[in-house]
């Protein structure tokens, strides 16, 4: 089909918010693959002296490049990154608090980069990043920037990554899951497009209990997807997203995540060699691009 007609169409399906069809065809290798690599490249281009703890290009890149073989832990722009977070790890042994190392999702981020690289995140340097959150604590115990659903997804997903088993975090992502099959930072407010990323990025957390036949995970997450293939995707990083749940649902979900590829290519500008925003589509958008390269590795090393 001609490209300019395929665009069009799938354009309509976003304007009118079409549930995404479960036969939808893979997304050409020749499409996705340059994009991912273009990303790849300008995440290290737009960090030559290596990515810093917490930055933008930070460890999502560090996971990026190191699924997709870019990097290893001796890369001097990956050494560049454990540097800087020694130097962050000196001020907590100093009793300080460092901005970049102040919530449980600041621990989990860095111990997933670590795990990328193939170092131990429990033991890193004398330091066991996995402590803060390796016990699950009430929310109504927690610190007020440690209470949101974030917490509890990546205290799942980085759990999981390691291999250490954490019920109560799943059972508390559960019943934190809205009517409408929606997770929300503003539980006590309406759905929104914003619980677009939040409920993607629950799925991946719950994705290996759904993969191991729990019965409630797959309640769960048909409840979810109900919602989600019934919202429009206006950004590359709440599609990014999806694809990366969607990915880590298995086999059965190749279809739709091949779909949602296509869609997250409509933010990819060639040209610039990176993903965008509709609001300035003649720049390349650092957390656009990061969320997205991340995504397509998943997806191609599937």
């Amino acid at each position: 089909m001609n490209k300019k007609i395929t665009g069009l169409i799938l354009a309509f399906l976003l304007a009118v918010g079409f549930a995404v069809p479960v036969g939808a065809a893979r997304p050409a290798m020749d499409a996705s693959i340059p994009a991912m690599d273009a990303s790849l490249d300008w995440l290290l281009e737009a960090t030559p002296n290596g990515p810093q703890v917490g930055g933008v290009v930070g460890e999502w890149a560090v996971r990026a490049l190191a699924r997709a073989g870019r990097i290893n832990a001796d890369d001097p722009w990956a050494a560049a990154w454990l540097a800087d977070l020694e130097s962050v790890l000196s001020e907590i042994d100093a009793g300080l608090t460092p901005p970049s190392l102040r919530r449980w999702t600041d621990y989990q981020r860095i111990t997933l980069a670590l795990d990328e690289l193939g170092l131990n995140s429990a033991n890193h340097h004398g330091h066991n990043l996995i402590e803060p959150f390796r016990w699950f604590v009430p929310t109504s115990h927690r610190h007020a920037i440690n209470r949101t659903v974030l917490v509890d997804i990546y205290a799942l997903i980085t759990l999981e990554t390691v291999g250490i088993s954490s019920r109560l975090y799943l059972l508390s992502l559960y019943n934190a899951q809205r009517a409408d099959g929606t997770w929300s930072l503003n539980p006590a407010q309406p759905a929104s497009v914003f619980d677009i990323d939040v409920t993607a990025m629950a799925l991946q957390a719950i994705a290996p209990h759904y993969r191991r036949g729990d019965e409630r995970a797959a309640r769960t997450v048909n409840l979810a997807l109900d919602w989600l293939e019934a919202q429009t995707f206006r950004d590359a990083e709440s599609t990014a997203q999806m694809i990366i749940a969607l990915t880590l649902l298995g086999d059965d979900y190749a279809d739709r995540a091949a779909y949602y590829v296509q869609v997250l290519l409509q933010w990819f500008n060639p040209e610039l060699g990176g993903f965008i925003r509709d609001t300035h589509p003649n720049r390349i958008n650092a957390l656009a691009t990061v969320q997205a390269a991340y995504a397509l590795t998943v997806y191609h090393a599937r």
